[in-house]
């Protein structure tokens, strides 16, 4: 399936806030596909035209429909994998926002748009050129034009918001080597606890603790995909600072589903690392 997925750079003044755009398309009304994806600290937003969804907090299903529509949906920060179910006909467009890019192009808080699941989101509904930017994004099966087409919207949308001292905050928590106390954390800060997390979760959809073990999960395996001197999985268990072994399968058993090396025995990778899916079925449509 990895030849119907197109990643695009954003523009250089969306590089801060947006990883990539990816795209999946198929024809092929007969086209199936089952996947994991997993808890990544960014946000996936996704725009499908002509579907028809259902969910849960643990599957996402996205079946062709007769009926013309455009619908997008936020996966939220997730503390599991959620499968990924797709038949019939797919266009797809998604935008992966890194930790705190989405706040600069919505006006409300994170948490009040993302529950524990994958969520409809409507913020945008209401712009003047959201329809336009509809019309035009999927008139076009070049993906550098699709690229294009998106950075004029996210141009326009955007609207930083101060974060005052929540980047450094990220910085912290994501120190494993220190593994600074949370609450030591907020003091710095000279906030309280109760305050920390709740500005936290305003912003970034998740508690810090929980940002903290995916932010871990997610630097393991950047260190097995990139670090060519940790091989063994024991290596990259103590380079990402998970110290205690059974920890870091527990981690693992509770992100992914699997252990460690089963994980990475079955996993697929895709736009230069950016996308780690783990088919179940795939066609190639």
């Amino acid at each position: 399936m990895s030849h119907l997925f197109e990643t695009i750079e954003p523009c250089e003044a969306l590089k801060e806030y947006v990883a990539c755009y990816y795209f999946i398309k198929s024809e092929d009304p007969n086209f199936t596909s089952r996947h994991y994806s997993f808890p990544h600290t960014y946000n996936a937003l996704s725009i499908y035209k002509d579907s028809h969804f259902d969910s849960n907090p643990s599957h996402f299903s996205a079946r062709q429909s007769l009926i013309p529509n455009h619908q997008i949906f936020v996966q939220v920060k997730r503390q599991a994998p959620l499968m990924v179910n797709i038949s019939g006909k797919i266009n797809r467009v998604t935008i992966l926002f890194k930790d705190f890019g989405i706040n600069h192009f919505i006006t409300e808080s994170l948490s009040k748009i993302m529950g524990y699941h994958t969520s409809e989101f409507n913020s945008w509904k209401n712009d003047p050129h959201f329809s336009d930017f509809m019309t035009a994004l999927f008139s076009h099966d070049d993906g550098k034009e699709k690229g294009k087409i998106i950075d004029g919207f996210l141009l326009q949308r955007l609207a930083p918001i101060p974060l005052s001292y929540l980047e450094d905050a990220v910085a912290l928590l994501c120190n494993f080597e220190e593994n600074i106390p949370i609450d030591q954390i907020a003091a710095r800060f000279n906030v309280s606890l109760r305050s920390f997390n709740r500005r936290f979760k305003e912003v970034l959809g998740v508690s810090p603790v929980e940002y903290r073990r995916i932010a871990q999960f997610r630097q393991s395996i950047n260190n097995k995909l990139h670090l060519s001197q940790f091989k063994r999985l024991t290596d990259i268990g103590y380079q990402s600072h998970f110290y205690d072994q059974s920890y870091f399968n527990k981690i693992y058993q509770k992100l992914t589903g699997s252990n460690p090396k089963a994980f990475f025995n079955s996993i697929e990778r895709i736009g230069d690392d950016k996308l780690i899916f783990q088919f179940i079925t795939k066609s190639s449509g």
